[in-house]
């Protein structure tokens, strides 16, 4: 896989995981991108080396949504 290809797999997810935020929190976007990209998930999402953004953006948000709701990240 190239670097393009996970470049976009990445960012792919990220739309994805915004919109999750925003609909299932009726969080702003801005508040979205903050909360994604201070999060865990997102270090994880970016670092090649987990795999993770082979995963369904519903399965990633998973994690997020755990993160949230144990107030790890607010």
């Amino acid at each position: 896989m190239t670097a393009s290809e996970i470049t976009f797999m990445i960012e792919y997810a990220t739309k994805n995981l915004i919109s999750l935020l925003m609909e299932k929190y009726n969080y702003s976007v801005e508040t979205a991108f903050d909360v994604l990209y201070n999060s865990e998930t997102f270090q994880k999402l970016t670092d090649e080396k987990t795999g993770l953004y082979f995963q369904s953006p519903n399965y990633i948000f998973s994690f997020l949504t755990n993160e949230i709701e144990s107030g790890k990240i607010r």
